[in-house]
C-alpha cells in the first residue's frame, strides 16, 4: 500500500505541474494492479478531482482562465460524459479506447509546430469538439482534459498556460459529472488514503506550473507524459 501511495503522489506532482489531474495514469496503475473497472473508475475520478481542484484555482489566481473558450466546451461536454458514462463496454474495448485515443493525444503535442497567431474558435468547432470529448471522456472514466488540450494546441486556441488552465477546470467539472454518475452505487472506502496523497502532490504540481516553465517545455512534457501513459494502458 505504501508504493501505491507513492506512486500516486508522483502522479499528481507531475500531472498537475502540466495542467492536468493524472487521472489516465491513476487509471493504468490499478489496472496493472487487477482492480475491476468500478474501483478504477471511482478512485481516478476522485483522485483527479482532488488534484485540479488545487490546480483550478491556482489557475484563477494567475488570471489565465478564459471563459469564453471554456464555456461552450463545457456546455456541450457535460451532456457528452453523462451519455458516455452510461455506455457500458467489456474490459478489453475499454483499455483499447482509453490507450489509443492516449497515443493520438500524446503525438500530437510532440510534433512540431510552427509558430502561428492565436485564432478565436467559433462556437460551431467548440461545441462538437466538447461533445466528443465528453463522450470519450465517459467512456474511459477521466476528466477529458488529457484529451482537449492537445486540440486545443493544434488549433492554436491559446498560450500553453491558457490551454492547461482549460484544460484543468474542463477536467474538474468533467470528473465531478463522472462521480455524480458513479454515486448511487459507489463504495466511498475504496479511495482510502489516496486522495490525501494526490492532494499533497496537487499542491506542489500546482505550484511549479506558475510561471517555472518555458511553454515549449510544457507541451513537450505533457506530450511524453501522455505517450507513457499509453503504452501502459495498451501493453500493461
Amino acid at each position: 500500500m505504501a508504493l501505491l501511495l507513492l506512486i500516486f503522489f508522483a502522479i499528481a506532482l507531475l500531472y498537475s505541474s502540466v495542467g492536468f489531474g493524472g487521472g489516465s495514469s491513476y487509471t493504468a496503475v490499478l489496472a496493472w494492479r487487477g482492480e475491476s473497472p468500478e474501483v478504477i473508475r471511482l478512485v481516478s475520478l476522485t483522485c483527479n478531482l482532488v488534484v485540479v481542484s488545487i490546480g483550478g484555482w491556482a489557475s484563477l489566481r494567475a488570471k489565465q482562465v478564459r471563459a469564453g473558450l471554456l464555456a461552450p466546451l463545457l456546455a456541450t461536454s457535460i451532456p457528452g460524459v453523462w451519455l458516455g458514462a452510461q455506455w457500458k463496454v467489456s474490459d478489453s474495448l475499454f483499455f483499447q479506447i482509453l490507450g489509443l485515443a492516449l497515443a493520438v493525444a500524446g503525438g500530437v503535442l510532440l510534433v512540431k509546430v510552427q509558430d502561428r497567431e492565436e485564432k478565436a474558435l467559433s462556437l460551431t468547432a467548440l461545441l462538437p469538439i466538447g461533445l466528443a470529448l465528453g463522450i470519450l471522456a465517459g467512456v474511459t472514466g477521466i476528466g477529458g482534459g488529457i484529451y482537449l488540450v492537445p486540440v486545443l494546441h493544434l488549433l492554436s486556441a491559446g498560450k500553453a498556460r491558457e490551454v492547461a488552465a482549460v484544460g484543468t477546470w474542463f477536467i474538474l467539472v468533467n470528473s465531478t459529472v463522472g462521480l455524480l454518475v458513479l454515486a448511487p452505487t459507489a463504495d466511498w472506502s475504496q479511495p482510502g488514503w489516496l486522495p490525501v496523497v494526490v492532494a499533497g502532490g496537487g499542491l506542489i504540481g500546482a505550484r511549479m506550473l506558475q510561471g517555472v516553465f518555458d511553454e515549449q517545455l510544457v507541451r513537450r512534457w505533457t506530450g511524453v507524459l501522455i505517450l507513457v501513459v499509453a503504452g501502459r494502458v495498451l501493453f500493461f
